[in-house]
C-alpha cells in the first residue's frame, strides 16, 4: 500500500534539477484551485527536488552574463557611420521577483531601446578617428555608457547588477570603409608619384653636378670640347683593354672587318 501511495503522489509531481550556477523559479499554474504566479519565497538550489507537476520550473543563470547588442549605422561627431558589436554583462540579483516583475525578457523589454538612445549619444559626442585609435576614448564611452545603464535599471526597480558594458570596437559602415579604402589606395599613389618626381630631381641635379665638374676640369686643363671628349674616349678604351685578352688600337674613322 505505502508503495502505490509512494507512485500515486510521484506521479502528480514534476523534477526541479538546476545545475551547477543555477537556481529554479517555480511558477505555479493550478489546473482548477489555488492562486497562481511566482514563488517569491520557493527558490530552488543546486541539486533535485520536487513540485506539482501543475508548476512550472524556470532555471535562471546565477553567474554573470552577457548579452550581445549589435548597432549599424550610428553617426559620429564627423558624421562617419559606424558599426557596434557591444556587450553587456550582467548578473541577476533576485531571479523570482525578476521573473514576477519584469519577466524572462527583461531586456527587450525594459532595457533595449533605452540602451540602444544611451548608445548613440554617446558616440555622436566624438570623432571617428578618436573612437577608433584612442584607447582613453573608447573607455570613457564604455565607462559613461555603463553609468547610464546603471541609473536605468536602478530607476525601474530591475533586479539585475550591471557589471560592466562595453562597445568594442568602432567599425566604419561598410560602404564608408570602401570610400576609406579608396581614399587610402589615391593617397598612396600620389606619394608615390611625388618620391618618384623627388627621385628625378635628383638625378637630375646629380648629372649636372657631374657635367659642371666635368666642365670645370676641362677648362682647367685647357682642353677644346673636342680634346675633352677624345681624352675621355681613351680612358674608356684604356679600361676596356685593361679587361679584354686582346686589345688592338687603329686610327679612328677605319673600317674593321671581322674574318670568319
Amino acid at each position: 500500500m505505502q508503495a502505490v501511495a509512494m507512485v500515486t503522489v510521484l506521479g502528480g509531481c514534476t523534477v526541479v534539477s538546476p545545475d551547477v550556477g543555477q537556481e529554479a523559479v517555480l511558477v505555479d499554474r493550478p489546473w482548477i484551485f489555488g492562486k497562481g504566479g511566482v514563488r517569491l519565497d520557493d527558490v530552488r538550489k543546486t541539486g533535485r527536488s520536487y513540485t506539482w507537476l501543475s508548476t512550472e520550473k524556470i532555471y535562471v543563470d546565477t553567474t554573470p552574463q552577457t548579452i550581445k547588442v549589435a548597432f549599424n549605422d550610428y553617426s559620429s561627431s564627423d558624421n562617419i557611420l559606424l558599426d557596434f558589436e557591444t556587450a553587456i554583462q550582467y548578473r541577476i540579483t533576485n531571479s523570482p521577483r525578476l521573473l514576477s516583475t519584469k519577466g524572462v525578457n527583461w531586456f527587450e523589454n525594459n532595457i533595449r531601446s533605452q540602451y540602444s538612445a544611451i548608445v548613440r549619444d554617446q558616440v555622436k559626442r566624438h570623432d571617428m578617428t578618436s573612437m577608433m585609435s584612442r584607447p582613453e576614448t573608447a573607455a570613457a564611452i564604455d565607462a559613461a555608457v555603463t553609468e547610464a545603464i546603471r541609473a536605468e535599471v536602478k530607476e525601474q526597480a530591475i533586479d539585475v547588477e550591471i557589471i560592466n558594458i562595453t562597445l568594442g570596437r568602432a567599425q566604419p559602415n561598410p560602404n564608408v570603409l570602401e570610400q576609406m579604402n579608396l581614399t587610402a589606395a589615391q593617397q598612396q599613389r600620389v606619394k608615390t608619384l611625388k618620391e618618384a618626381t623627388l627621385a628625378e630631381e635628383q638625378r637630375k641635379l646629380e648629372q649636372e653636378a657631374v657635367a659642371a665638374a666635368d666642365n670645370a676640369y676641362r677648362n682647367q686643363m685647357g682642353l677644346s670640347p673636342q680634346q675633352y671628349l677624345a681624352r675621355q674616349v681613351a680612358e674608356i678604351n684604356a679600361q676596356a683593354c685593361a679587361q679584354a685578352k686582346a686589345c688592338y688600337i687603329v686610327p679612328s674613322g677605319t673600317a674593321i672587318v671581322a674574318q670568319p
